[in-house]
């Protein structure tokens, strides 16, 4: 008789344990890799909806911007010249009427009037004004000094065009009335001498635009590295002027660019100022080109000549704009 002894099965459960150990950390890779394709998902949903934000702006921007300026070109090629529009092209035709426009002579000349004697004056007085202001050795005077140059900024052009006008009236303005009150009975006729209206009407965008201009210099001034080197050329003896012209204002151009670039910009598009306080006279001797487009456009109803003279404007920017957005393109690739 043959007796069968039974046998702890230790084998059977330590295979049935690993067993179980093992779907256990398969379970949990498997967790781990929905948890993580679940993230992936998320992240990829939530990068989708920040380009959406950020491009749906920046489309309607673009089409606002380049629709209405490719609308603007179009429509120098065609023959809107009622209020009814009329798209028939008729090439160059607004061109050449603009061209042969003794007006339109007038308004090139004294907008390079303003490009140059708008710009030139106010960036050397803001440069001076500026190095003066960080020399001061009294911070209430240079904060006093900075919110009084800042002013002018603050107003609008249409309420500075007509300050000044009445302060250029010939009989009761301010600055005759100033000169009769201690003897000088002068005369000026300021913006109404077609030979030096155009000059006065500068003086005004000067005005305005120094204490922005101030504060654009002064905050390129202040880098750690530019102080450095004042303190440098300090230390060598080096006069206050020297150092603002060979240490100061070589280590600003970045900032004097943009600067020049916004004056320039902001002399070829003035209107406002002509228009209140001359409006382009006497006779045409203070037209410029913004306020030539709004007579063409709006009074005489010459639409697509209107529009000529929108996209020489824009030409004429885009020129000016070059040497700034060189420099930039240098930069960005350094």
């Amino acid at each position: 008789m043959h007796v069968h002894a039974s046998l702890p099965d230790f084998g059977c459960k330590k295979s049935s344990a690993e067993v179980d150990k093992a779907m256990a950390v398969i379970d949990t890779k498997t967790q781990e890799k929905k948890l993580a394709v679940s993230a992936q998902r998320q992240e990829r949903r939530q990068s989708i909806t920040d380009i959406l934000i950020f491009l749906v702006p920046l489309l309607f921007f673009v089409i606002l911007l380049y629709g209405t300026l490719f609308w603007t070109v179009y429509v120098s090629f065609t023959n809107w010249r009622t209020i009814a529009p009329n798209y028939e092209l008729t090439g160059f035709r607004w061109y050449n009427f603009l061209i042969n426009q003794p007006r339109f002579e007038v308004d090139i000349v004294n907008n390079l009037k303003w490009l140059i004697l708008g710009v030139v004056p106010t960036v050397v007085i803001a440069i001076f004004l500026a190095y003066f202001l960080e020399l001061t050795p009294f911070p209430k005077v240079e904060a006093y000094i900075r919110t009084l140059i800042l002013y002018p900024v603050a107003m609008s052009f249409i309420v500075t065009g007509t300050v000044w006008s009445w302060m250029y009236e010939p009989q009761r303005g301010v600055i005759n009335t100033a000169l009769r009150s201690i003897g000088i009975d002068s005369g000026f006729r300021f913006a109404t001498n077609p030979g030096t209206a155009t000059y006065w009407l500068i003086l005004i965008f000067i005005w305005q635009y120094l204490g922005f201009s101030v504060i654009i210099t002064q905050s390129s001034f202040r880098t750690t590295e530019l102080q450095e080197l004042i303190e440098a050329a300090t230390m060598d003896g080096a006069s206050r002027l020297r150092t603002l012209f060979s240490v100061i204002i070589p280590n600003i151009r970045a900032g004097l660019l943009v600067l020049v670039s916004l004056l320039l910009i902001s002399t070829l598009k003035v209107f406002d100022i002509v228009f209140i306080v001359t409006n382009g006279g006497p006779g045409i001797s203070t037209d410029v080109l913004a306020l030539n487009m709004w007579v063409t456009t709006f009074q005489q109803h010459l639409v697509s000549a209107g529009a000529g003279i929108g996209v020489i404007i824009f030409l004429m920017a885009f020129i000016l704009v070059i040497p700034y957005t060189i420099y930039a393109f240098r930069k960005w690739f350094e």
